[in-house]
């Protein structure tokens, strides 16, 4: 349901950021924000305004104390609020009677810096069976360190992806023997010299962690 909460401005700054970050990488994300976007206009065209019970108004009146001209702007606006809660009920109602389904396919990991922006964001494609690492704006690391991402398989070693690149795309190939595991596996990102870790029991100091996150089922 986040695709809705985008559409409406209901999510956090961080929330915000991680959508984004999925909607530049998934056309599914794109078209059904595209038809929110759509149904909540002509919903918004079509609607009449339904003015609240008096003692709403009273209450925040209550609440906010209104002096002077200030009160004057809340009768401009009351009416238009009124039609924005009519739209929310009837928008929410629509997406209970047509939930999206949850299906399997591309994977989604939203590497995002202490600035809530996205520095990488990494797709999983089981159908070509390929990982790919797109730097958005990666973080600045002292010359002579990297960052190294790593598959955190259960009770095995773990599996490094490759260097994050810096800028561009870097795509690898899934391997047969964890490709099954992949979607459940845990994944962090480590700091590294520029020839990565001598193993995955080797590893550098951890900067960032999380898990694949369904395309459809993020949204």
């Amino acid at each position: 349901m986040r695709n809705l909460s985008y559409v409406l401005g209901l999510l956090d700054q961080h929330e915000k950021a991680a959508f984004e970050a999925l909607l530049s990488v998934s056309h599914d994300a794109q078209r059904e924000v595209a038809q929110w976007r759509e149904s909540l206009d002509t919903l918004n065209q079509s609607l009449t305004p339904v003015t609240p019970p008096d003692r709403v108004w009273k209450a925040v009146c209550a609440q906010t104390r209104p002096t002077g001209r200030w009160w004057d702007k809340l009768l401009v606006w009351k009416s238009a609020a009124a039609g924005l809660f009519a739209m929310l009920l009837v928008a929410g109602l629509l997406f209970l009677r047509n939930p999206y389904p949850a299906v399997d396919g591309d994977y989604v990991y939203v590497v995002q810096g202490k600035t809530a922006q996205p520095e990488w964001i990494v797709n999983a494609s089981l159908s070509t069976n390929t990982v790919s690492m797109n730097a958005i704006q990666p973080v600045d690391l002292p010359d002579g360190q990297v960052c190294e991402l790593w598959l955190m398989l259960k009770g095995q070693e773990p599996v490094s992806l490759g260097i994050l690149p810096k800028q561009g795309v870097k795509t690898v190939k899934l391997e047969k023997s964890w490709r099954d595991q992949l979607v459940e596996t845990p994944l962090v990102i480590t700091v590294e010299s520029p020839q990565g870790a001598p193993s995955g029991y080797k590893m550098g100091p951890v900067v960032n962690q999380g898990e694949w996150v369904p395309v459809r089922k993020s949204i």
